[in-house]
């Protein structure tokens, strides 16, 4: 006799999928470098802390570089999801309303992730203006428009990229309802879920 094992809802809790552990992985080491590269500027641009500008240009641009594979692996799994409920509501003829609250909750989403991806390239491209910038000192000019656009661009990519990634488990487990809602239209097993 077979005894069967209980079947965890992807909705009781992030660990549901090996891609959903990543993601939150992931977001916790890009949420501190995100922190560290900001406060390495403004200590360094303060005199603050000891801190070099070629130090602040490595952290910053691996911060960029794990912020953008961050985002897009996000990016890639809630399409991948989407494309799966698609799948389903088109063969088993579901009610559209299926799609209709996963476009709702990944539209404005995607929106945030998006433009923390674009805003993070743009810092850490203007960052290095800023780096060419300072190898030509000139006291007597002041602040560079690169070192101006730098901090502004800085602020909001802080800003933009902490909501992304504070808003990543809460839409995952939003997903995880609904995944769960369609595979229970299966009939079925009771709590029977959507895979990809």
């Amino acid at each position: 006799m077979r005894r069967e094992e209980p079947q965890q809802g992807a909705s009781e809790g992030i660990r549901a999928t090996t891609m959903q552990a990543a993601i939150m992985a992931m977001g916790l080491v890009t949420l501190p470098m995100l922190l560290v590269s900001f406060g390495m500027g403004y200590a360094m641009s303060l005199g603050w802390m000891d801190v070099e500008v070629g130090t602040h240009v490595r952290v910053g641009l691996i911060t960029a570089i794990l912020t953008v594979l961050t985002h897009t692996t996000t990016m890639f799994y809630f399409l991948g999801t989407g494309a799966a409920i698609k799948a389903e509501v088109r063969e088993r003829n579901l009610d559209a309303v299926f799609l209709a609250r996963a476009r709702a909750f990944k539209g404005a989403f995607f929106y945030w992730l998006t433009f923390g991806i674009l805003l993070i390239m743009a810092t850490a491209m203007i960052g290095g203006g800023v780096h060419a910038d300072l190898l030509r000192p000139n006291p007597e000019a002041g602040r560079s428009m690169f070192a101006i656009a730098h901090e502004a661009l800085a602020i909001i990519s802080l800003v933009v990229n902490l909501v992304a990634l504070i808003q990543t488990p809460v839409n995952i487990a939003r997903n995880n309802r609904l995944l769960d809602e369609v595979g229970e239209t299966r009939g079925g097993e009771a709590g029977e879920r959507l895979e990809l």
